[in-house]
């Protein structure tokens, strides 16, 4: 296959679990998997100013924002990220790369990725949810399906990721009727019989915040979405808490 596994991270979006499961992707699908840290340019800028300061979430405690720590733990957690690519290397026998990149999140991956590329945008971590983490781990898939040839490729690869991480599967349809959710329910089936337990769910108007109120009552362990000009792939990163894979 030319196609590779893409995992896009950053300090703030640190997620290991997700480079395992891309991993695992690439091994089954004897494909490259393909790191990409992104250095947030506005964090490194601010992170220069002399009257920066950051508010710790949790004890309320004030600092200032100091570049030589902020480049330390950049350094950091770039060691472990390349650490972690080598023992897949190892385990998984797959061919694994990294690079380093500097912009916005999304776009500066946008920018690199091929067309066949399957890419994971790794979710927003932080300190003490490991409970939160381990309850998601429970929480069904979800797809995005509105019957076009993009969606049901990500609808293929939902089923294959779902059948990885034996979990559910929620398709999410952009259906203003139900006879409309009908028609996209049954040429889903069609396309991709998904095994196991699949839900169907009728999200209209279609946006990233109708989407995120449909995910919240099931939750989400992962969002597969087709590849999307525009702001919708940004908007969908930054709005749903669970990682995001385009496709």
């Amino acid at each position: 296959m030319s196609e590779r596994v893409v995992v896009a991270l950053n300090v703030l979006r640190h997620d290991i679990d997700v480079l395992e499961l891309a991993a695992h992707l690439a091994a089954r699908k004897r494909a490259r998997l393909v790191a990409y840290y992104v250095e947030e340019t506005n964090l490194i800028h601010l992170a220069g100013l002399p009257f920066a300061m950051e508010i710790d979430r949790f004890s309320a405690a004030e600092r200032k924002i100091d570049l030589p720590r902020m480049m330390r733990t950049l350094r950091t957690s770039t060691e472990q990220i390349q650490k972690t690519l080598y023992q897949l290397n190892e385990r998984l026998h797959i061919d694994t790369s990294f690079r380093t990149l500097r912009g916005h999140f999304v776009s500066a991956v946008m920018s690199e990725i091929e067309q066949v590329d399957v890419v994971f945008l790794s979710r927003r971590t932080e300190p003490h949810k490991s409970h939160a983490a381990k309850r998601a781990a429970h929480y069904p898939l979800w797809v995005v399906f509105d019957g076009s040839a993009e969606s049901e490729r990500a609808l293929r690869m939902a089923v294959d990721l779902a059948l990885l991480e034996s979990t559910g599967l929620c398709v999410a349809l952009p259906a203003a009727t139900d006879r409309e959710a009908e028609a996209l329910r049954r040429q889903a089936l069609e396309c991709c019989a998904p095994s196991g337990a699949v839900r169907f769910v009728s999200v209209y108007p279609f946006d990233a915040s109708n989407l995120l109120r449909s995910m919240r009552h099931t939750g989400c362990r992962l969002l597969v979405v087709k590849r999307q000009n525009g702001g919708f792939n940004k908007a969908i990163s930054e709005t749903v808490p669970c990682p995001v894979v385009l496709v």
